[in-house]
């Protein structure tokens, strides 16, 4: 008689499956596990003879709000009032693209249709960046 093909799922399912360590915390998944090294690890003084290119430090492009809104339109500014006055200048120089992006400022113009139509838009505009 020929042997089964199929495997039974259980036996896999034990065989292949980590048991969670009891009592450990989430943060532990999303650390670099012991056993494995990075060459930084192996010698104090590695990286000070061979520094690699993901240790030097990345310089931040310089952001200026006040020059930044100068260059905006009347319009973009009365669209725009909720993330100028909300957003921290970090994630305005991020999202500055993206905020003056054509879908972008078309959503803040249907936002503001609806509310002076009366309609009710969750979450509260207080909300939307908290």
């Amino acid at each position: 008689m020929a042997t089964p093909l199929k495997r039974k799922a259980g036996e896999v399912a034990t065989a292949s499956s980590k048991k969670p360590k009891a009592n450990a915390a989430i943060t532990s998944f999303f650390k670099q596990p012991a056993s494995e090294k990075t060459p930084s690890q192996t010698s104090p003084l590695s990286s000070l003879t061979n520094p690699s290119p993901a240790d030097a430090p990345i310089a931040a492009p310089k952001f200026d709000k006040e020059k930044w809104l100068a260059k905006l339109t009347p319009e973009q500014k009365d669209l725009l009032t909720l993330e100028i006055e909300t957003l921290h200048e970090s994630w305005l120089a991020s999202l500055k693209d993206e905020i003056l992006s054509k879908e972008f400022l078309d959503l803040k113009r249907f936002l503001n249709k609806e509310k002076e139509s009366g309609k009710t838009i969750f979450p509260p505009m207080e909300d939307v960046y908290s």
